[in-house]
């Protein structure tokens, strides 16, 4: 995976999830479902768009480029393993499941990843 940080990986993965087709995501979506300002949306939006992961064009909607779908599928694996853990294995309340799984998945090399997800 590149080297996101958890913030930056949190809103990929939610674009991933909330775009259904090529159409792709509105920002007040992204917000909703982050619980965030529409003008932190489009500041993330920005930086990700200079990442080469989204484009933003058609009335203003959100968009994962080719190498943003491949970034949401390989968040979105590593996810679904390792969130269940910190939410039912060690109980963590479901916010901070969900923010342990994003700063574990970026703050942890790739090999030290997979294999705890070994071990789980």
């Amino acid at each position: 995976m590149s080297k996101l940080t958890g913030v930056q990986m949190k809103y990929l993965h939610t674009i991933y999830k909330t775009q259904k087709d090529d159409y792709g995501v509105r920002s007040v979506d992204i917000a909703g479902k982050l619980k965030v300002s529409k003008a932190s949306v489009h500041r993330m939006v920005k930086l990700l768009d200079g990442m080469g992961f989204v484009s933003k064009k058609d009335r203003g909607n959100v968009r994962l480029t080719a190498l943003g779908k491949s970034e949401g599928i390989k968040i979105h694996e590593k996810y679904m393993q390792v969130y269940p853990f910190f939410h039912k294995r060690l109980e963590l309340e479901t916010e901070e499941a969900l923010e342990s799984t994003y700063s574990f998945l970026c703050e942890f090399s790739e090999t030290c990843v997979n294999k705890l997800i070994q071990q789980m």
